[in-house]
């Protein structure tokens, strides 16, 4: 058969194009680990996307298993990346310098208002740097990350109006939105009491009762941008254009509304000191930082340095987790006391035994409630509330577990897979908090190698702030309370629950029986 030469250079167009697909669909850095074909304008997020579109760090955990291996190579977007899902990897991520970087997601510029890289969370370099150790350094002469008496005082006052709330019910017109007919409405009822604990840090004020409704409404924005991302970015970090032609399918209206709400607020807080302030006269953690916005000169571009946008992001992302990210802890924990009645009635007969009932637990009761302490280390390892972590990138050309991880590579670190490998927990199903105690029945830290607030030089700032909170306020909430679900109700489903940038369930009811 005579072959023409339209018909050969058809054949080696065809073989070109062919080629090309090929190579864009399966090509990866040398030595990178396997993973699913990079599929055009998403690359593999598709995949997972269509894998698992609620619960990516499930669609995470499906590849793992279909490529049989706990590293998996995957783009997202244009991005080279790599799942970690194994236990000893992540640790390994989360304690290198060279893996400290942060993407350059479209879901981080999103939160400030005119779409700079701003606050702690997601920046990198020296700015990052300098930032966090001077908000850290200072936040702690307040409280923050320390044991302090003052802060303690503070956060039990908030716990006596809680507690006053679970037992009278609602006295201002703003609590009736959360509570009614002797139920309360759960994460939405704990805004108040963690808002107001790190507004004592950083102003030395807090929110009256009688005014606190702003802290339940700014509660409810913050819940907007966590339920409605995703913990890899959302499809907007790597088509942002998208937004401007499907501003409401992409969330993208709704994740701004929720981060601009908390930004807003912040900045009222921000701009009532800024009113006040006086020269050398220093009040408060925010005065040290207005006294260094005088002294440096504002930078430009991508750099940031002590200015007024970066000090509103910033801050905002140390009380982003205390009016979201910790009231939505204790919502889950609530959902597995519910389930297992019988631990709330170990940790009330340890509480009996050394507190009693006639004052609140206190951060010096804790080595002698260790079963109380075993629960909420439990609850944060069943309940991971970050599934995925915050995004890494690799600051230079380096190597992981065999693989070459080329500078600018994403990892997404898989902490709900690492909380569940069934390899490092014997059990991760259940809910055991016996998991984490001696043979005598002490709190054992070594038997605690869960990682809920990271590792390494990314490690959550606000963790001992998160973990003394958290154990003040359960403990005296079990300590006063049994608890009881609406009698039309069934036990939660944790099958229901949804997956944002963090973990949340659906909004529940609940009653405080006091006891």
């Amino acid at each position: 058969m005579f072959v023409t030469p339209t018909i050969l250079l058809g054949l080696v167009v065809i073989s070109l194009i062919t080629y090309r697909c090929y190579k864009y669909l399966f090509d990866k850095p040398t030595n990178f680990p396997n993973g699913p074909p990079r599929l055009p304008l998403l690359g593999g997020y598709g995949v997972m996307l269509m894998i698992n579109y609620h619960h990516l760090h499930k669609a995470a955990a499906k590849l793992c298993d279909y490529y049989k291996t706990k590293l998996v190579g995957i783009y997202l977007g244009d991005f080279p990346s790599v799942i970690v899902n194994d236990f000893h990897a992540v640790r390994e991520v989360l304690n290198r310098v060279e893996f400290d970087g942060r993407p350059d997601l479209f879901l981080a510029r999103m939160r400030e208002k005119n779409f700079q890289r701003r606050g702690i969370f997601f920046t990198e370099g020296p700015d990052w740097k300098e930032q966090r150790r001077f908000i850290l350094r200072h936040l702690r002469d307040y409280g923050f990350g320390r044991r302090f008496d003052e802060l303690e005082a503070e956060t039990n006052s908030e716990i006596s109006t809680l507690i006053e709330m679970f037992r009278y019910g609602p006295r201002y017109q703003h609590e009736r939105d959360f509570m009614k007919d002797g139920f309360v409405k759960c994460p939405d009822v704990f805004f108040a009491c963690f808002s107001n604990a790190f507004l004592h840090v950083l102003s030395g004020e807090r929110i009256p009762r009688k005014d606190a409704g702003v802290l339940f409404e700014t509660g409810r924005y913050a819940m907007l941008f966590q339920r409605n991302g995703d913990d890899y970015g959302t499809v907007l970090s790597f088509l942002p254009w998208l937004k401007d032609f499907f501003p409401n399918a992409t969330k993208y209206n709704i994740i701004r509304e929720g981060s601009l709400g908390v930004n807003r607020f912040m900045e009222e807080v921000i701009q009532k000191a800024m009113a006040s302030y006086e020269e050398g006269h220093v009040r408060c953690f925010l005065d040290l930082y207005f006294r260094e916005m005088q002294k440096s000169v504002p930078k430009e571009g991508n750099s940031f340095g002590f200015q007024y946008d970066q000090m509103v992001l910033g801050l905002v992302d140390f009380f982003f987790p205390a009016i979201s990210g910790a009231t939505t802890q204790i919502a889950m924990l609530l959902e597995r006391l519910l389930w297992h009645p019988e631990v709330v009635r170990k940790m009330q007969a340890e509480i009996d035994e050394v507190v009693g009932d006639g004052r609140l637990p206190s951060l010096d009761d804790r080595i002698n409630l260790p079963y109380t302490e075993a629960t909420l280390r439990e609850g944060m390892r069943i309940d991971t509330l970050v599934p995925s972590g915050i995004a890494h990138v690799a600051l230079e050309d380096t190597t992981l577990q065999g693989y070459d991880i080329p500078k600018g590579t994403i990892l997404m670190l898989g902490l709900d897979a690492i909380h569940n490998q069934k390899d490092v927990w014997g059990d991760p199903e259940k809910f055991r908090p016996e998991r984490f105690l001696d043979s005598r029945g002490r709190l054992s830290l070594a038997k605690d190698v869960s990682v809920p607030f990271g590792a390494g030089k990314r490690l959550c700032a606000g963790e001992t702030f998160a973990r003394n909170t958290l154990f003040l306020i359960v403990a005296a909430m079990v300590q006063n309370f049994n608890l009881q679900l609406p009698p039309s109700d069934r036990l939660p489903s944790f099958e229901k629950r949804s997956t944002g940038v963090i973990i949340t369930p659906p909004d529940f009811w609940i009653k405080f029986v006091p006891r």
